[in-house]
């Protein structure tokens, strides 16, 4: 079994209209779980009618603080078996169920518990969205001055092929639920960005598996991108959160690498 978690914001409406982002349906191998921050009449009664699993419970939580929530909201009501999948999904991704199963069978075939899609910003797959990016490091605040950008994406044209990248967006992750579990999920303590990038680092270094990207797999990624306007308090997460991987980068998970690295 696919189970897709997505998390809204008061994104009741964009749901809504895009059918749950492409994945309405009655699907045997893929269910949607959806956690409510704030919580919705329609929304709650679109997913009741449709058969998505819906909760409004403990609103307020970070990104990762959501999703492990509905892991293991998951676990306690149906459990996840040995070869189950859970799929990390924005409001505003739009795809299909086959392309998951698509990547589901490309992650089995190739032995990787740890994969994401092509995104694009528009549906005519005109814009590329940069959601694979190479790990930050101690030189990316010298990078933001000069580029406003605090990791380097990598140029997804010269990617003809799936291979082995540094970290994915967390707007669509894939992982072998056993493999998101051995990881403890999100950590917590981010409570907004770079939950993706330490989760995929501690992936790396603590247990030898790497992020797979497929360039054949496409979805469409509508993103805000609010922490652009510097004094917002999406700036002030994002860099206390940069600030936060940069010392559990260097100070912890680099000092128990213990596993050779997967790509």
């Amino acid at each position: 079994m696919i189970h897709v978690a997505i998390i809204s914001h008061g994104h009741e409406q964009l749901l809504i209209s895009s059918y749950l982002g492409g994945l309405q349906g009655e699907n045997e191998d893929l269910h949607v779980w959806i956690k409510d921050n704030q919580p919705s009449r329609a929304l709650k009664e679109y997913c009741h009618k449709h058969g998505v699993s819906y909760t409004d419970a403990s609103p307020g939580m970070g990104f990762g603080e959501n999703n492990n929530f509905l892991f293991e909201s998951i676990n306690n009501s149906v459990g996840f078996k040995k070869d189950d999948y859970f799929v990390v999904m924005n409001p505003d991704i739009s795809t299909t169920p086959e392309t998951i199963r698509q990547l589901v069978r490309q992650m089995r075939e190739d032995h990787f518990p740890l994969a994401t899609l092509n995104l694009y910003r528009d549906a005519e797959h005109h814009l590329i969205d940069a959601n694979i990016r190479h790990f930050p490091n101690l030189y990316s605040l010298v990078r933001m001055l000069a580029l406003r950008s605090l990791s380097r994406p990598y140029d997804k044209a010269s990617l003809q092929t799936a291979r082995h990248v540094d970290w994915a967006s967390g707007a669509f992750l894939a992982f072998e639920a056993q493999h998101f579990q051995s990881l403890q999920g999100f950590d917590s303590r981010y409570f907004m960005y770079f939950e993706d990038v330490d989760i995929c680092y501690r992936s790396r270094q603590l247990l030898g598996k790497g992020v797979r990207y497929y360039p054949q797999l496409t979805a469409m990624h509508a993103a805000a991108h609010k922490n652009r306007n510097l004094v917002s308090r999406h700036a002030n997460w994002f860099f206390r959160s940069f600030l936060k991987f940069l010392s559990r980068r260097y100070f912890v998970y680099d000092r128990r690498r213990n596993q050779p690295v997967s790509k």
